[in-house]
């Protein structure tokens, strides 16, 4: 396993119990269960799932990128007063006054960056399960090479095949696109 695969491993065992557990779910409902509406809806549960658990990862990026506008006109002025100067003095003068004004403000400039970073991982983890139960491969965790076939061989309202809707709706969509225009 590469490095990436070992850091995503446990987000996408969890991810893929969420997946199964809604499939288990709706099938004890007496849904299909190799259908294509019960893997859409357990796709649906569980990006509602990750969404829900994020909620308090963007709550504290807007809360620091307000606190980031708050302070965006007294760092202009401490940009305004140092322009121009190039000398060592002054840069680091202006590197002492920027982070006193952080600090006074209780915010720093990578703090709206890291809720990105945290999410990152989740949202490689979800793309990776999605596209490994595409192409029918079993998963790290619950997601079996029965219920990978049964994702893979799913139809969406006997139309479309799930697995091709997934991933190359945005080739097919340039297609349609391309035809009407």
């Amino acid at each position: 396993m590469d490095f990436f695969g070992t850091i995503l491993w446990p987000i996408k065992w969890v991810i893929e119990a969420i997946l199964v557990g809604f499939h288990w779910v709706l099938t004890a409902l007496g849904m299909d269960t190799n259908g294509g509406l019960t893997w859409v809806l357990s796709i649906v549960g569980l990006v509602i799932i990750v969404r829900a658990a994020l909620i308090p990862i963007f709550v504290r990026q807007i809360k620091s990128q307000r606190k980031m506008l708050e302070v965006a006109p007294e760092l202009k002025k401490i940009q305004d007063k140092y322009r121009g100067k190039k000398d060592q003095f002054s840069r680091e003068a202006m590197q002492r006054e920027t982070m006193a004004l952080y600090q006074r403000a209780g915010t720093n400039p990578l703090s709206s960056c890291l809720p990105l970073l945290i999410q990152m991982p989740i949202f490689f983890s979800l793309f990776s399960v999605l596209n490994e139960a595409r192409f029918d491969r079993a998963g790290v965790g619950l997601l079996t090479q029965e219920l990978a076939d049964s994702f893979g061989g799913a139809n969406l309202f006997g139309v479309a095949p799930l697995k091709y809707s997934l991933v190359d709706a945005f080739t097919y969509g340039e297609m349609w696109v391309a035809v009407i225009a």
